[in-house]
C-alpha cells in the first residue's frame, strides 16, 4: 500500500507540473496595424531657354543660355516645402517624379542678374501645376531673359570731327541713379536689367570736337556738348545705336549728332537729330 501512494503522488505532480506549463506559455495575440497608402501622381517636365535678342552680336556666348541642362529647377507644394532642388539635367533622370497630391510651384533660373553687365545675364522661368491620384502632369517652363541687350556704334567720320566720344546709359529701375558707360573704343554690348513690362532707357552722348567743329556757349566757342535721348527696351530684345557726326560749313551752332536706332525688327531703322547741348 505505501508504494501505491507514492506512485500516486508522483503521477499527481506530474499532471499538475504540465497543467502549470501550459498556462504559463498561453498569450493573448493583439491585431497588427497595416500603415495607410498615400495616394501619389507623376509629373512630366519641358523646359524650353529662349536668349535671341535680335542681334548676333555677343558679350557672352549666349548658346550656354539655350542648354537647359545648365539651369537649376525648384519644385515646392503650396505650403513652400522643397520637394526637388537641382539641375535640369539631374531632374531628367528621375522623370517621370513622382509628387503626392495637391498644388506645386515649378521654377527654373541660370545665370546672374546685373543692373548693366558684358559677362552675363539672368534668365528665368515660372509655372504651377496640380498632381492628381494616379495621373500623370505635363507642364512646360519657358525660360526667357530679364535683360535687354544695348549696342553702339559710332560712325567712322567721327574721328574727324572729334576727339572724344561715349555713351552713358541710365533710367532703369535696376541702374538707379548709377550708368552704362560705353567708352570710344568699346565693342562688347552692355545687357540690361530690365522690369518685365519693360522699361526706357535714357543715354546720353558726350562728345569733344575738334575746335574747327565747336560750338557757341553764348558768344563763348566751346567743344564739349552733350547730347541725350531715349527708347524703350523690352526683355530678350536688342537695341543698336549707330552715333554719326552731321557737319557743312554752314551748320550753325557747330557740329550736330545723328542717332540711328535699328532693333532689326521689320520696321525700318529710325534716324533722328539730337539736340546738342554746348557746355
Amino acid at each position: 500500500m505505501k508504494t501505491n501512494k507514492i506512485y500516486l503522488g508522483i503521477l499527481m505532480c506530474s499532471a499538475l507540473g504540465l497543467t502549470t506549463s501550459c498556462l504559463s506559455e498561453t498569450k493573448d495575440l493583439e491585431p497588427r496595424s497595416v500603415p495607410e497608402e498615400k495616394e501619389t501622381g507623376r509629373l512630366v517636365l519641358d523646359l524650353n531657354a529662349d536668349a535671341n535678342f535680335n542681334f548676333e552680336t555677343r558679350a557672352v556666348d549666349e548658346n550656354t543660355y539655350r542648354n537647359t541642362d545648365n539651369y537649376t529647377v525648384n519644385i515646392t507644394d503650396s505650403k513652400g516645402n522643397s520637394k526637388f532642388s537641382g539641375t535640369f539635367a539631374t531632374l531628367k533622370t528621375r522623370l517621370p517624379l513622382e509628387l503626392d497630391l495637391g498644388s506645386y510651384n515649378i521654377s527654373a533660373e541660370y545665370g546672374t542678374e546685373y543692373p548693366a553687365s558684358r559677362d552675363g545675364f539672368k534668365a528665368v522661368g515660372s509655372n504651377t501645376f496640380t498632381i492628381q491620384a494616379a495621373k500623370t502632369v505635363e507642364t512646360t517652363v519657358e525660360c526667357t531673359p530679364t535683360a535687354g541687350k544695348v549696342l553702339v556704334e559710332f560712325d567712322a567720320s567721327m574721328a574727324n570731327y572729334c576727339d572724344l566720344y561715349d555713351v552713358d546709359f541710365s533710367g532703369t529701375a535696376a541702374l538707379g541713379n548709377n550708368v552704362a558707360h560705353w567708352g570710344k573704343d568699346d565693342t562688347a554690348p552692355f545687357y540690361l536689367a530690365i522690369s518685365e513690362a519693360g522699361e526706357t532707357v535714357n543715354y546720353t552722348i558726350h562728345i569733344t570736337t575738334k575746335s574747327d567743329y565747336a560750338g557757341l556757349n553764348g558768344e563763348e566757342k566751346v567743344t564739349n556738348a552733350t547730347a541725350t535721348g531715349s527708347f524703350q527696351l523690352q526683355r530678350n530684345k536688342a537695341k543698336k545705336l549707330t552715333i554719326s557726326p552731321n557737319y557743312t560749313p554752314s551748320t550753325e551752332g557747330g557740329l550736330k549728332i545723328e542717332v540711328t536706332i535699328d532693333e532689326t525688327t521689320n520696321d525700318k531703322p529710325i534716324t533722328i537729330e539730337v539736340p546738342v547741348t554746348w557746355i
